[in-house]
């Protein structure tokens, strides 16, 4: 039996490879991390057909986040002082992180798992929150603790607290939390 290759599925894995590469954060975890992460947002994102409110979104949400916390490990590193920064759990802003800029590339950009699915979800999604976009948020927010100073530092408190702070910016400017994270990639990253 000739075996027929499946062009739809394909495009799904390559997405999700692209979507993996454009986080640019692969190179912080462990050897092995990519194939887990990639293979548990292909479920993610077949999932979307079955999300219908925010509620849903945001416990599927929380879900990878924990599984990511759990069972990634942050790669070692050599800091430019010579000293070695040894391997760590993944924080849930590790995993938000790649997840929000996954999420993005899938659903905003590529219109998966199929038109009729991302644009339900579209509003749902959450702004990608990177170091730059971080600093923003402390410095426009004085007054709202924030401990975090980078992505390893947010756990899932304080992540909820800076989604809070890009829905109260996404909603001056009239876009969606995934909008709002790219017009301030754009500006902050350039």
């Amino acid at each position: 039996m000739t075996h027929h290759p499946d062009p739809e599925s394909a495009k799904k894995k390559n997405i999700i490879d692209m979507a993996i590469g454009f986080t640019a954060m692969m190179r912080n975890f462990s050897e092995g991390s990519k194939a887990k992460i990639e293979e548990t947002l292909e479920d993610f994102v077949g999932n979307l057909v079955n999300i219908n409110t925010r509620d849903e979104y945001e416990a599927c949400h929380r879900k990878f986040c924990v599984w990511f916390a759990d069972e990634i490990v942050t790669a070692e590193k050599k800091l430019k002082n010579g000293a070695v920064q040894p391997s760590q759990a993944a924080s849930y802003g590790h995993g938000a992180k790649v997840l929000d800029i996954a999420i993005k590339v899938c659903v905003y950009y590529c219109s998966q798992p199929n038109v009729k699915t991302a644009r339900r979800i579209e509003p749902l999604l959450n702004g990608a929150i990177d170091t730059p976009i971080l600093k923003e948020l402390k410095s426009i927010y004085t007054t709202t603790p924030i401990p975090a100073k980078t992505i390893q530092e947010v756990d899932e408190e304080t992540y909820r607290v800076l989604q809070s702070l890009v829905l109260r910016e996404s909603l001056s400017l009239n876009v969606h939390p995934v909008q709002y994270d790219d017009i301030k990639w754009r500006q902050l990253n350039r």
